[in-house]
């Protein structure tokens, strides 16, 4: 078992990653839980989970990002306040990133905040969602679902990382997964980028992106600087998600988002020989279409967006472009 140890403000978040994780884990007993998973999830591993914790209660959701929604929030606020879950109790996340940006949202504002311990069974809640404490849920307006727009910083105060639960996992959610850490060694490991066009060990590539991403985010918890550059690729990423109606997953969309926002010609066709190699789809949008999206970015003040720039290969710088220029590249 490999074990890292995260350092916020606020909390300390420790990781343990290895094989068959939970056969190793003791949760202590006096405390009560309730485990959120999904349909598919439920049905292969929850039996696995409430046998280190018998007592637990837990929630089935529907698997997909229709349960990241303000609807869902209500009902688990409502059956944590009705079976008197208190701050000190424990919510836990039991599945991929749609689950682990959900619960952790609920965990954020029950009470004010209560405990809260991700297992991420998804390749890209493993290397991204599931650390860094950004929580969220999806919001409808004029008819159309704009990718995470409410949310919060709040970490949880473990995260449980089992390769093993990978095995089950269809191509393309591995694909999704593959999108993240593509973006870990293009933006910021040229070593690990380039280890991508060879045989390698999946393990390997998880534990790398989270040394980068708890570096990242240890420094720049809150997003004032260096931890936008974790963005590449995700603005025009997340309009696709949205446009797609979320048949793109969220790493598929990041990596043809970076494909987009890549300028240096060489460096982008190597991008496209790595999305190739994993059988990333293609996605055909209109301009209008995808611009009506970009316009809700998250990131936009005063008429401006901050960005991150790709430089080079694991070279990033941010800068401040008029939204108007911006929206013009497109």
């Amino acid at each position: 078992m490999k074990e890292m140890t995260v350092n916020y403000s606020n909390k300390i978040v420790k990781i343990q990653m290895g094989e068959n994780l939970l056969s190793e884990i003791k949760f202590p007993s006096f405390r009560k839980y309730l485990i959120i998973t999904d349909e598919n999830v439920g049905k292969l591993y929850l039996e696995q989970l409430l046998e280190k914790l018998p007592n637990a209660l837990y929630r089935i959701l529907p698997a997909g990002e229709e349960s990241k929604s303000l609807g869902v929030v209500e009902e688990l606020l409502e059956h944590l306040l009705v079976s008197s879950y208190t701050k000190g109790d424990v919510l836990i996340a039991f599945g991929g990133g749609v689950i682990t940006d959900l619960v952790g949202f609920v965990a954020s504002i029950y009470k004010r905040g209560m405990r809260f311990i991700c297992i991420p069974t998804s390749l890209l809640a493993q290397v991204d969602s599931a650390l860094g404490g950004k929580t969220g849920i999806n919001f409808s307006a004029n008819n159309l679902t704009y990718k995470n727009q409410i949310g919060t910083i709040y970490h949880p105060e473990l995260v449980l990382v089992d390769p093993s639960y990978l095995k089950t996992l269809p191509e393309a959610e591995l694909r999704s997964g593959m999108g993240e850490i593509i973006k870990y060694g293009l933006c910021f490991d040229p070593i690990l980028f380039n280890s991508l066009f060879k045989d390698f060990k999946l393990s390997d590539l998880i534990y790398r992106s989270l040394e980068i991403k708890a570096a990242i985010t240890a420094r720049d918890e809150f997003e004032s600087g260096e931890r936008m550059l974790l963005n590449y690729g995700h603005t025009v990423g997340h309009a696709l998600e949205s446009l797609s109606g979320f048949k793109l997953r969220h790493g598929e969309a990041v990596a043809l988002g970076m494909l987009l926002e890549t300028e240096d010609k060489l460096i982008q066709e190597r991008l496209e020989t790595l999305l190739a190699k994993f059988s990333f789809p293609e996605f055909r949008f209109s301009r209008s279409d995808l611009i009506a999206y970009l316009k809700q970015d998250k990131k936009i003040r005063m008429g401006k967006i901050k960005l991150p720039v790709l430089k080079a290969i694991g070279k990033l710088s941010l800068e401040e472009i008029e939204l108007a220029e911006y929206l013009g590249r497109f």
